[in-house]
């Protein structure tokens, strides 16, 4: 889409995320970000004056766009805390299926970005709706008794993992063509099931220094 009444900036990152989709970060160019927005080569350094300062800001955006899809996600889950977690989950796969170029652009190498305030928050207020959602989970009886911050990692991890790997094609390419939503599901409820399993469970004692 060719630049008019002042939207460039919008154009710019929007061609950038198609840029990377078909190519990757390493052969995004401004002079080739240009060619696509059909503007001048000297024109997209109005916004941005050089490469990182566009994919900080496209970073940026993306986290905001992530953001909103897993509160949107969380919003539709109800009042459960639990469900709201699960559907954090589902909205973290979910995004990157449907986004790949955005979920590898921030999932990539942090030093290909400049210092940004902006970026930092958008990147805090992530975690902390990830790490909320935890949290939250946990109070309405998910894996009582764990440390939270183990929670969050184990939680995270999973997710993110599965994300990263669908978006490499290893999933796909070790298990056919099957739904990742499905599978994401299915890999989810079995965080979810071991944490209740733990939390009905007994407490074991401590073992002896002695040993056994």
């Amino acid at each position: 889409m060719p630049y008019h009444h002042g939207n460039l900036r919008q154009v710019l990152l929007r061609e950038a995320a198609r840029a990377i989709q078909e190519g990757g970060v390493g052969e995004l160019s401004l002079r080739d970000l240009a060619r696509r927005a059909g503007v001048s080569h000297g024109a997209p350094a109005r916004h941005f004056p050089d490469k990182a300062a566009l994919l900080t800001a496209l970073a940026t955006d993306a986290l905001e766009q992530f953001q909103a899809a897993l509160l949107g996600g969380m919003a539709e889950a109800g009042d459960s805390a639990i469900e709201r977690h699960r559907a954090i989950g589902m909205g973290y796969v979910r995004f990157a299926v449907e986004h790949p170029a955005y979920f590898r652009l921030m999932a990539g190498r942090r030093d290909i970005f400049e210092p940004d305030a902006e970026f930092d928050a958008a990147y805090q207020q992530l975690f902390e709706t990830i790490r909320e959602a935890a949290v939250a989970a946990q109070r309405e009886g998910w894996a009582v008794g764990r440390d939270p911050d183990d929670l969050l990692l184990t939680s995270w991890s999973v997710v993110h993992g599965f994300a990263k790997l669908w978006v490499e094609g290893a999933i796909q390419d070790h298990f056919g063509p099957i739904d990742p939503e499905v599978a994401a599901g299915a890999v989810i409820d079995i965080v979810l099931r071991a944490g209740a399993q733990q939390t009905r469970a007994p407490k074991r004692g401590k073992r002896s220094s002695q040993g056994a």
